[in-house]
């Protein structure tokens, strides 16, 4: 599954290095948010996710983040709400 992960973010034009940290992270999020990560690495659909009024979708916007991007942030909401907050409303990059 880490190889596949890593190659689909290659090709969707992440940097290798990137890949690489990226998709450690990706194997670890939550069980809630496995679907979602499941469908776009398939066929690049885009489950929306809402986590303590968070929407995904408007992570990715704000923010300019990718999909991945966006997943590993609903998931920092989920596994440490109270810092993802503060780091969001900061303006995380």
């Amino acid at each position: 599954m880490k190889e596949y992960i890593q190659k689909t973010l290659i090709e969707r034009g992440y940097p290798e290095k990137q890949a690489d940290s990226v998709v450690s992270n990706l194997l670890e999020i939550d069980q809630t948010l496995q679907k979602g990560l499941l469908l776009w690495l398939e066929n690049q659909e885009e489950t929306d996710y809402q986590i303590e009024g968070f929407k995904l979708s408007e992570l990715k916007r704000k923010f300019d983040m990718t999909y991945p991007a966006a997943l590993l942030t609903i998931d920092w909401l989920i596994k440490e709400p109270e810092t993802a907050i503060k780091g969001i409303n900061r303006g995380i990059r």
